[in-house]
């Protein structure tokens, strides 16, 4: 068994005495066991942003700006070259390739659009008795279906054109009506054709023998493909009769 050492010690101070004590080091005590700090993974960093540099053939690029802004990311920027058709877009590489999808299905060759034209006298007078040209009746019927009114329908005239996105194109309808447009967009995703501006003009009387037209109506147009749409061209104030126009543009296949 280990023995234990005191010491005493005597020291003698003017008549007293005091005792100093020691004790030999016991034996050290076992190192207590301590967990390691938990380290936490640092959050991974944003992804690096890429560059790509897109040449549009087709389209405008302030067109083309207009479609990509809205998927550019807050750390993205898009610079603009219009004389060299060029759009360089720097953004995180998930959103370059969705940018990079929607200009590859933007700038394509303009696509063909047929466009056919009718135009029909709607009046509340007597109903003729000769019927009504196979052409527009089924327009007929869905124009009594909206109104009562009108008990009479004539033909005045019907056109039709191959337009070009991009172009404009004007055609007679009747002896004294002209229709003027420009097809502005065709989207291949929604089948939308838009028309901006398109325009109805009637033909005046000739002054010094040229010919001249009045505009009567002109709007933009939004339309699907293939679908007929009808519309009310003009009224005559206090009138019996009324003008409408029906308008399908049809897409054609490549």
């Amino acid at each position: 068994m280990a023995a234990v050492f005191v010491a005493l010690l005597v020291l003698l101070r003017g008549g007293g005495f005091s005792v100093l004590r020691a004790q030999a080091d016991s034996p050290p005590s076992p190192p207590q066991e301590t967990s390691s700090p938990q380290l936490t993974p640092a959050p991974p960093g944003p992804s690096p942003l890429g560059m790509r540099t897109f040449s549009l053939r087709y389209k405008k690029v302030d067109d083309a700006y207009l479609l990509i802004s809205p998927y550019v990311g807050p750390r993205g920027s898009v610079k603009m070259q219009p004389a060299q058709r060029t759009l360089t877009v720097q953004d995180v590489p998930e959103n370059l390739q969705r940018i990079s999808g929607l200009i590859g299905s933007y700038d394509v060759p303009p696509r063909s659009v047929e466009v056919a034209v009718q135009l029909i006298l709607a009046s509340s007078g007597e109903k003729s008795q000769e019927p009504a040209p196979p052409p527009i009746r089924g327009v007929i019927d869905r124009l009594s279906a909206l109104s009562t009114r009108w008990s009479d329908y004539k033909m005045v005239g019907n056109a039709r054109v191959l337009g070009t996105e991009g172009e404009r194109s004007s055609l007679r309808v009747g002896d004294d009506y002209r229709v003027d447009f420009r097809i502005d967009q065709v989207s291949d995703e929604t089948r939308v054709i838009r028309f901006k501006p398109f325009e109805l003009s009637r033909r005046e009387a000739a002054v010094e023998g040229n010919e001249r037209y009045a505009s009567i109506m002109q709007t933009v147009l939004n339309l699907r493909d293939s679908q007929l749409f009808i519309v009310g061209a003009s009224k005559v104030e206090q009138s019996n009769r009324a003008l409408f126009m029906t308008i399908t543009a049809s897409l054609q296949r490549p």
